[in-house]
């Protein structure tokens, strides 16, 4: 069996590579490929690409929004699936909304069963509103030329200047799986699953997938600079309070500070006394790899990659003074995420955190093979 792994970001390199563990876990002699940029490829670990029998790239079509260069990229990316190698029995795909997954999903409609791979992160896209008419209605048009899409834009009834995000009937997938640290279950072709991310710790070979201690080291993970645009003097301030705190109260612990890319200033940041880890290390690695007393963000993306990880996660977002907007998104997209501890004093911070279980990599894997590969027969109560 050849299952094919199509994935857009970093991210979703490390959560479909994991996926395909599990998967060889249960089934060696299963093959298996990847689709990416060849930005993503050029910085794949060893021990990842050793998962991979082939390794292609892609060029990934973005919306212009001009028809006549739309359609042109359509027909150009059409021509380019025509010419890879995309023989395969399953196919899972990570960016499965993107235009690109919504064209790739159109032109293997007949052909290996489709898998989208995501986060359980649908309370926070009925909070997605599209306020630009034309471009709501631009995106659908692409989508009925070229693609497959999950989603559609309809006008939204309670606000009357606005779009919103629904589902189309004609979802392309056949089976849907979402991963939690919540309950787990299954509704059709909708799976709720344990996240998978500790499977490549058995695979860098790390104590099995599980950790046996907290090293004496706190990593914390940097924002967008300022992290919201009403962000003043007030803010700042409490912000550069957590710092003093955490030098204050961990003397003893590494203090280890994470830039995001290209969006923070460092400069606008007191990190003296935290060592500045390289702002292009993927933050996954730096979870699986190392054990931390507390992974800390004000409310990156970084939070859920910490917990799916197993390490313990702590949000700061509560105790500023955030838009409500913001705060409601931010309070429905970690919804799906147990691990995530939302903190409202700093105090909250030298509490130990509750213990998470460490998933059985047996369990995981038969949970994932069926879901991805097996039968259609119900899963089992979980």
């Amino acid at each position: 069996m050849r299952v094919l792994n199509v994935v857009n970001t970093v991210f979703e390199l490390y959560y479909l590579s994991s996926v395909g563990y599990l998967l060889k876990l249960a089934h060696p002699e299963i093959s298996l490929g990847l689709l990416t940029k060849p930005e993503i490829a050029s910085k794949i670990k060893k021990e990842l690409a050793c998962l991979y029998s082939d390794v292609q790239t892609f060029w990934v079509p973005t919306i212009a929004g001009q028809l006549h260069r739309d359609v042109a990229r359509g027909l150009k990316f059409w021509w380019q699936l025509s010419r890879l190698n995309l023989q395969a029995d399953v196919v899972c795909v990570g960016s499965f909304r993107e235009h690109f997954a919504n064209v790739l999903c159109r032109y293997l409609s007949n052909g290996p069963r489709l898998i989208a791979l995501r986060m359980a992160d649908q309370e926070n896209e009925k909070t997605v509103r599209v306020k630009r008419h034309r471009l709501a209605a631009y995106l659908n048009l692409l989508n009925v030329l070229f693609g497959a899409s999950t989603v559609e834009y309809r006008w939204h009834r309670d606000a009357p200047h606005a779009f919103e995000s629904q589902t189309y009937k004609r979802n392309p997938f056949h089976r849907t799986i979402s991963i939690s640290d919540w309950g787990h279950f299954q509704s059709g072709n909708e799976y709720r699953l344990p996240p998978p991310f500790l499977a490549l710790r058995r695979l860098y070979g790390l104590e099995n997938g599980a950790f046996s201690g907290r090293d004496k080291q706190i990593l914390i993970a940097g924002e967008r600079t300022p992290p919201f645009q009403s962000w003043d003097a007030t803010a700042q301030s409490l912000y550069d309070s957590f710092f003093d705190f955490l030098r204050q109260n961990f003397p003893e612990h590494r203090l280890l500070f994470k830039p995001r890319a290209t969006l923070t200033d460092t400069e606008q940041v007191p990190l003296n006394g935290f060592e500045v880890l390289p702002s292009d290390m993927p933050f996954e690695e730096l979870c699986l790899r190392n054990s931390y007393h507390r992974v800390i963000a004000m409310k990156s993306t970084a939070l859920k990659v910490a917990a799916y990880c197993g390490q313990p996660a702590f949000a700061l977002y509560p105790m500023f003074d955030f838009p409500q907007t913001i705060r409601h998104s931010l309070n429905t997209y970690l919804a799906d995420t147990r691990g995530v501890i939302k903190i409202r004093n700093f105090e909250e911070l030298l509490e130990d955190p509750p213990t998470m279980p460490s998933p059985d990599m047996d369990r995981l894997s038969y949970l994932y093979e069926h879901v991805v590969v097996g039968n259609r027969e119900p899963l089992e109560e979980i």
